[in-house]
């Protein structure tokens, strides 16, 4: 019993003395949060709008410069899906995947074998062999031997890339959110720290990112990690019944009295360890509110306004830190747990369960709490928030000034000596302006010269002009405007990724701006990528010992198409994994030269337009080249058809041509044909009319000579019928 109280007392004696020389409170963490959210201390610029006791018409107002830089460097860096790898490390399992491997290569060749057999046999059978030679056998076979070789993939890469997967889409986990949290504390704080640890009951696997303004690390400065440090104290500010849900099971008796005698409220908030109001939460020695006093949360219960009741928190220490010790004659690094609430209540854990060990280095552990600094080798955490500050600081007061002199600017005017206001016109000189002005609008300007003790000396006085100066509200917009073109130079986040492309901007400058953008920006991505990394094998290394009986679940792979698989453990438990993640800096580049090349190509008219937009919404890179490979095959099999029938239109045109022509020669043919055979109807003509002449000529010779005979036989007659002669008779007999 002894010993152990001894124990306990060492315990305790090393959380006070890590609390005590670790936690502090973080002032310009909790500046930087504040401007981050548009926040200032109300007293910073109190001695400009003061103006020495004259007063401003208008006062110093916050106008984010820093915080869209960095919103536009969360969301270009959410919009890159995560694109994990797994891999195994460890000796044992690297000697399985190869066992297997040359298994898989072995079947691989027996089989291709064997069915090269079978197709000799049948086609000898058959009569009809087909002879292989041996080289191209052999070749053949290399081939299979690569390609199985390069497509292997494990039961234990299977099963952690699964869990991987499944991993980052649990509800549970919520890693997507998660995540976003982590980048914007890295950009707004310069760290990150996050802590995997399982559920109360032991069922599922949990990730917490913690508040940098509450987590504080010993750290070690040759490792980029934060759980490579050797101790880390982790504050929260708890209710009683928090704390009694949380570590109820650990507390004493005495613990339970002291924690119940406690106070939940308090009227002053000056007394009690730590406040929550209505507006704010303020530190254990601060009794003011303000915003440097302490840090802005949203209050827990919904208090009226009116109220002057804090509820009060309780300030609770999570501690861990490593210990070298010999155990079985080996000197081994465990890690050892404690916890404090408030200034006298402990929790001596002692050494840690749920530890995960390198299969490869049993002697060596680490924190539990993980995370990284954004910072150079021996430096400090940088903070984009707190580097451009002053940027911020010179914005709004640049804005101050612009808006004061628009606020005071009026017209042109005279001077007036108001001892020549005569006095009939009032006794009050509000009364006597007015009227002078009245009948001065009126064209009569009034003075007594009459008056006692006011020589007309000279009336005239040089004119004033406090109208608004143009130029002086150019020149200043064009400090406003370099004061953010410095602030683009110090984030990376130009113009260009603001949305603030004109159209005088060249394409060439726009690419540029975008190039030089991610020089700068990588460095961020690049840490991010490897937070992601390391969260991930801390779930992969959580997972065997929460996931004792292997997992099963379903992962969604699309709009409809989901995937159930199990895990076993004899594939993760007893194995070493390690991830690779993807670029996420050179996939944001591929992401944005893939929308150039689209709307390049949709102008060209080889997208369309319904393309373009699946391309620039698509959520990944491998989505934006599957559908700019598929719009371009199937533009492609388009053009070959387009081509294929072009052909066969110039095939059919060069006929139609030939076609053409041929009918033209033979319509010529014919033509000439049709001239012959008019010009030979013509001759025809011709000659039968010249026949036909002839023939008429000869028909009236032929009727002349006969009418001539005729003529002679009847004069014959006569002459025979006139002699009587016998022989006359005769003769005409016959």
């Amino acid at each position: 019993m002894e010993n152990k109280k001894t124990k306990e007392k060492e315990i305790i004696d090393i959380i006070d003395r890590a609390i005590n020389e670790l936690v502090y409170e973080k002032t310009q963490i909790i500046k930087a949060y504040n401007y981050y959210h548009g926040k200032r201390d109300p007293e910073q610029f109190r001695h400009l709008e003061e103006n020495y006791g004259l007063g401003t018409p208008t006062s110093v107002e916050f106008i984010p410069l820093v915080r869209k830089h960095v919103d536009v460097l969360i969301g270009e860096y959410l919009s890159t899906p995560v694109q994990p790898r797994i891999s195994c490390k460890d000796e044992k399992t690297l000697s399985n995947i190869f066992r297997d491997k040359q298994l898989a290569i072995n079947n691989s060749i027996a089989s291709e074998l064997n069915s090269h057999l079978k197709n000799s046999i049948y086609a000898a059978i058959k009569g009809d062999p087909k002879d292989v030679t041996d080289s191209e056998m052999l070749k053949r076979l290399n081939e299979l031997h690569e390609a199985t070789d390069r497509n292997f993939i494990s039961e234990y890469e299977i099963a952690g890339q699964n869990i991987v997967d499944w991993s980052m889409q649990s509800r549970v986990i919520d890693f997507a959110n998660q995540r976003k949290i982590l980048l914007t504390d890295l950009l707004v704080t310069g760290t990150a720290y996050y802590k995997v640890y399982p559920s109360p009951d032991k069922t599922n696997v949990r990730l917490k990112v913690l508040n940098p303004v509450n987590t504080f690390i010993d750290r070690n400065p040759e490792s980029p990690y934060l759980k490579d440090s050797s101790r880390s104290v982790v504050r929260e500010y708890l209710t009683k019944d928090q704390i009694l849900a949380c570590y109820g099971d650990y507390l004493t008796n005495e613990d339970l009295e002291e924690l119940e005698s406690l106070e939940d409220y308090s009227v002053d908030g000056s007394t009690t360890t730590y406040l929550r109001s209505f507006d704010s939460v303020v530190g254990e020695t601060i009794s003011s509110d303000g915003i440097l006093g302490g840090f802005e949360v949203t209050p827990l219960l919904p208090f009226e306004r009116t109220t002057s009741k804090y509820y009060r928190l309780f300030p609770v220490y999570e501690v861990e830190w490593l210990k070298t010790e010999k155990e079985n004659g080996k000197w081994i690094v465990n890690r050892y747990e404690g916890v404090r609430i408030g200034t006298g209540i402990y929790i001596p854990k002692g050494k840690a369960e749920n530890v995960i060990r390198d299969l490869d280095g049993k002697n060596r552990c680490s924190l539990s709490v993980n995370g990284m600094f954004y910072s150079d080798r021996n430096g400090d955490p940088f903070s984009l928030i707190l580097k451009t500050a002053n940027l911020q600081d010179k914005n709004d007061v640049l804005y101050f000034y612009r808006d004061n002199i628009i606020s005071e600017s009026g017209t042109t005017g005279d001077w007036l000596d108001v001892a020549y206001l005569p006095k009939f016109l009032g006794e009050e000189f509000a009364d006597k302006l007015m009227k002078w002005k009245a009948y001065k609008k009126a064209g009569i300007a009034l003075i007594d010269s009459s008056q006692e003790g006011q020589p007309m000396i000279n009336t005239n006085f040089n004119g004033y002009d406090d109208t608004l100066k143009l130029q002086t509200i150019q020149a200043i917009d064009l400090a406003i405007q370099r004061n953010e073109d410095t602030c683009s130079m110090i984030t990376g986040v130009f113009r260009e990724k603001l949305g603030g492309i004109e159209q005088k901007d060249a394409v060439t400058n726009v690419q540029v701006g975008v190039r030089q953008s991610s020089y700068i920006t990588k460095q961020y991505y690049q840490i991010m990528d490897l937070l992601t990394r390391e969260i991930l094998i801390d779930i992969l290394d959580l997972c065997k010992i929460v996931y004792k009986k292997g997992i099963s679940g379903t992962l969604v792979l699309g709009e409809r198409l989901n995937k159930i698989f199990t895990a076993l453990p004899e594939h993760y438990t007893f194995t070493s994994f390690d991830v690779n993640i993807a670029d996420s800096s050179e996939i944001i580049k591929e992401q944005e030269w893939i929308k150039q090349i689209g709307m390049e190509l949709t102008k060209s008219g080889l997208f369309d337009p319904e393309v373009l937009i699946d391309i620039v919404s698509a959520k990944g890179l491998t989505s934006m080249k599957a559908d700019v490979k598929n719009s371009l095959g199937k533009k492609k099999q388009e053009t070959d058809q387009t081509n294929q029938m072009a052909q066969q239109l110039e095939q059919m045109n060069q006929q139609l041509k030939q076609a053409s022509d041929e009918a033209q020669r033979l319509q010529k043919e014919i033509e000439k044909l049709n001239s012959q055979k008019l010009q030979l109807e013509k001759d025809k003509l011709d000659f039968e009319k010249e026949i036909g002449w002839y023939k008429a000529k000869d028909d009236t010779k032929f009727k002349q000579m006969d009418a001539d005979a005729e003529l002679k036989r009847v004069q014959l007659e006569g002459l025979q019928l006139l002699d009587n002669n016998a022989r006359n008779d005769e003769i005409k007999n016959n």
